[in-house]
């Protein structure tokens, strides 16, 4: 066997193991939920930390106003973390209306962490729910939580997060991106393994936080979702995650390049943090695998007849659709749960810009921490 053809049997291995992995994801998707318990009893407190939120938080407070909960149990935190504009004015204004409405301001801290932490400590329900002040939600969002979590009370509660951004490549980048993300988190938790949590949309029990310590002793400024899932994790404690398009939030997708930019060192930064197990060789050998194809693939056309160049092109041929394709099948298993149309074309295209940008994004955010809100990320 040529050093060429033995390289190309070990990618491809390797590109087997990341398409089998995937495709139990998709098959995690496809399976029905099981039967939800009665969501009535539990009383639910969702925490709303927010800084110079003004232009958002009256309408994600309206949707949070219309759940389908018994009022009596559904208390809502906001937590404002030090906001130069009228944001802690609008939540006053709707106090009176809304006795289960409660402010809490940082005044020695600050941070999403520190806003997060006071909010659980203000908070009389069981089921803790976290909310981002940008985003928008449906009636139905805090009785699926709920019915989830009475039925198998996991420590900490993973849902889905929809980005809807405007037409062109900036919007189908954040948008296929978004879809990628969710389900990969989705599959993952699924089948017991997660990887990925998004703050927008999270939940945990009340007493689950305060048996890991909370966010005690991390100093980093962000990370606050996927420190509390590897921290749940850490403790053997469970997670799980509601598969319902009702449960979702919805936020809107950056408007600039600039913005978009920032998000994803953001991101980047808080993966590159993270204490999940296992998490940060995944993610280097994801970013590297198309890398190393297209390195085997220029190789392999200075093949010559005899030089076992049949063998070697199957296998290569072989591995970019075992890369591709089953990617592309999760996505669109993710969409189906929304009634969304596959679009493959538009998910082959965000994979492949997603190829060329993401291994510059870990690069940049080793040694780069944007600024978020007049903070450090």
């Amino acid at each position: 066997m040529s050093p060429l053809l033995l390289l190309a049997t070990v990618v491809l291995l390797l590109v087997v193991a990341a398409a089998l992995t995937l495709e139990r994801w998709r098959d995690a998707l496809r399976s029905k939920e099981s039967a939800s318990s009665d969501a009535g009893a539990v009383i639910v407190s969702v925490v709303v930390p927010v800084r110079d939120g003004e232009g958002t938080i009256v309408p994600l407070l309206q949707d949070l106003y219309a759940q389908d909960h018994p009022q009596a149990g559904l208390e809502v935190i906001v937590v404002d973390d030090h906001s130069t504009d009228r944001t802690a004015a609008r939540v006053r204004d709707m106090m009176p209306r809304w006795p289960r409405l409660k402010l809490v301001s940082l005044t020695t801290t600050s941070g999403k962490k520190a806003a997060i932490t006071e909010g659980v400590a203000h908070a009389s329900g069981a089921l803790m729910v976290l909310t981002d002040a940008d985003a928008r939600c449906g009636p139905q969002r805090i009785r699926r939580l709920a019915q989830r979590w009475a039925a198998h009370r996991p420590a900490i509660l993973l849902a889905p997060v929809r980005t809807m951004a405007d037409a062109g490549l900036l919007g189908l980048l954040q948008e296929e991106e978004q879809w990628a993300l969710q389900a990969a988190t989705a599959g993952s938790a699924l089948v017991g393994s997660p990887v990925l949590a998004n703050g927008a949309n999270l939940a945990f029990g009340r007493e689950d936080f305060g048996r890991v310590g909370g966010y005690r002793g991390d100093a980093r400024p962000s990370g606050d979702d996927v420190y509390l899932l590897a921290r749940m994790r850490a403790a053997g404690l469970k997670a799980a995650y509601v598969l319902h398009p009702e449960a979702a939030v919805t936020v809107e997708g950056e408007p600039t390049w600039g913005g978009w930019w920032a998000q994803r060192l953001r991101w980047a930064g808080k993966m590159r943090d993270a204490r999940l197990k296992g998490a940060w060789p995944a993610a280097m050998v994801a970013l590297a695998m198309p890398w190393m194809l297209v390195a085997l693939t220029v190789r392999a056309m200075d093949l010559q007849v005899g030089e076992q160049a049949l063998y070697t092109w199957c296998m290569v041929l072989a591995a970019w659709a075992l890369w591709s394709v089953p990617v592309v099948r999760l996505v669109n298993a993710m969409k189906a749960v929304y009634g969304e149309p596959p679009r493959s074309a538009r998910s082959v295209l965000a994979l492949l810009c997603f190829v060329v940008y993401a291994p510059l994004v870990a690069l940049v955010a080793l040694v780069h921490r944007p600024r978020w809100k007049g903070r450090l990320t």
